[in-house]
């Protein structure tokens, strides 16, 4: 009985909470930071959500604190001063941090959610009408269903001709291939790209990927590695691809490959062998000041140390230059399942105002960066500082042993912004199994910079 009641005033506080922050969002003062608090969401473990906008329209898609899918969404400049409109889904998140959720709008402005996605058949809900998310209804395919029963990594994008795109993996960490679709905004259905995987595995291997990366020279790029079974250890062989079209790919010196990509005909850039320290999914793409492409990642010195590596195409050569020059840091990859990894090569490479190269890592939770000579590669400098990230932000994060998640809206569903960001506490991921405790909710956050 008394469980019975704590769980109904939980309920009742949570629907008064909504009603008090809807009434309350008011128009924008852009001449301050500004915070404002969304919902009660899932701290469990660090499971990725998406905050997106099209035109005036801003969309965040995330699990509650009842590990409940679910979107709130605003339109700025609303006479009644933007308020948030939100939406349950019916799908709910395990303890896998694999599952998180993408969002989109397409050229109509129809929403598009497709989340909770971990070796799993298709969970998609796309609205009936424009910029309303409470016509969200489910859409049991997209393509074909044979390739859409064992789906992970699921992401929306647009290239810069504001075409719609879909990636997924079919498959599983070792017997994984990539499709990546397109929207027709006319037909109202997605299409294939190519008749067959982009990247695939053959039944072997799975394959990780970057990307794709819009470039300043035109081309789309990726990078990506080879993995040969559900242990970490067993990435090999970083590897690179471009393309214009995302249809026809070539080679960094410009020689086709022909489709599907598959570990015979990709171009390996670093050989790296299996057991060699390499991390799937953290291989960013950067560009320098004459838009040579910058590879960030991670592997093991001749010490057995993990450390940061950098390679830039050169003329027709990949060079390489290593980053870090830590001591005790080798990374046990030796695990399967989503990893509390201690160093974290996430950032691409960029260009500061002084024309050099930097380089970003996380090591323990420490924000690392690296300057070097554009010209030599020589490391300049190393600095070690707890965030970048503004007091505005950082101001939210409670002092406990659960990390402050940030995470900037994909303005345009293009490039990350510098003005508009959500915050969330959760917990690492914990080789997607369940925990002892459960954490209480956090709050999730949109902060509005100056």
């Amino acid at each position: 009985m008394l469980n019975s009641l704590r769980a109904a005033l939980i309920c009742i506080f949570l629907g008064m909470w909504h009603v008090v922050v809807a009434a309350t969002s008011g128009s924008e003062d852009t001449s301050a930071a500004r915070a404002e608090a969304i919902d009660f969401v899932w701290a469990g473990q660090r499971v990725w959500f998406d905050f997106i906008s099209q035109g005036d329209y801003q969309l965040v898609a995330y699990y509650d604190a009842s590990r409940q899918m679910s979107v709130a969404l605003r339109q700025l400049g609303d006479v009644n001063g933007a308020p948030w409109i939100y939406h349950k889904l019916p799908s709910y998140l395990g303890w896998d941090a694999h599952n998180s959720i993408t969002a989109a709008f397409d050229a109509d402005g129809h929403i598009h959610i497709v989340g909770n996605l971990h070796t799993n058949p298709l969970v998609y809900f796309r609205s009936t009408k424009p910029y309303d998310p409470r016509s969200l209804i489910p859409v049991k395919q997209m393509v074909s269903a044979a390739h859409e029963e064992r789906m992970t990594y699921p992401g929306f994008f647009v290239d810069r001709q504001r075409q719609l795109f879909f990636k997924y993996r079919d498959g599983s960490s070792n017997r994984g291939s990539w499709y990546y679709l397109s929207w027709d905004n006319s037909a109202k259905q997605w299409r294939n790209t190519y008749k067959k995987p982009v990247l695939d595995g053959q039944g072997q291997r799975s394959v990780y990927p970057y990307g794709p990366v819009f470039g300043p020279d035109g081309y789309a790029h990726l990078s990506f590695v080879w993995r040969e079974t559900p242990i970490a250890s067993s990435n090999h062989d970083l590897s690179y691809a471009r393309s214009r079209d995302l249809v026809n790919w070539e080679t960094s010196n410009g020689e086709p490959i022909g489709l599907p990509i598959q570990l015979a005909n990709s171009e390996v850039i670093d050989p790296v062998p299996m057991h060699g320290g390499l991390l799937n999914g953290r291989t960013p793409i950067g560009f320098d000041s004459e838009q040579r492409v910058l590879v960030t990642y991670q592997k093991y010195d001749e010490q057995g140390n993990t450390q940061v590596y950098l390679r830039r195409k050169e003329g027709h050569e990949w060079r390489e230059v290593r980053v870090s020059d830590w001591k005790n840091s080798r990374v046990d990859l030796d695990k399967g399942g989503a990893l509390k990894l201690p160093i974290i090569t996430s950032q691409p490479a960029f260009i500061n105002s002084g024309k050099q190269i930097v380089v970003s890592a996380k090591y323990h939770d420490n924000d690392w960066q690296w300057v070097l000579d554009a010209n030599s590669l020589e490391v300049l400098s190393s600095n070690v500082s707890q965030s970048d990230l503004p007091n505005a932000i950082t101001q939210y994060d409670i002092d406990n042993d659960i990390p402050q998640r940030v995470l900037p809206m994909r303005d345009e569903q293009t490039s990350p912004s510098t003005q508009y960001y959500i915050s969330w506490e959760a917990m690492h991921p914990n080789r997607d199994q369940a925990r002892e405790n459960i954490p209480m909710p956090s709050t999730l956050r949109v902060h509005r910079l100056k």
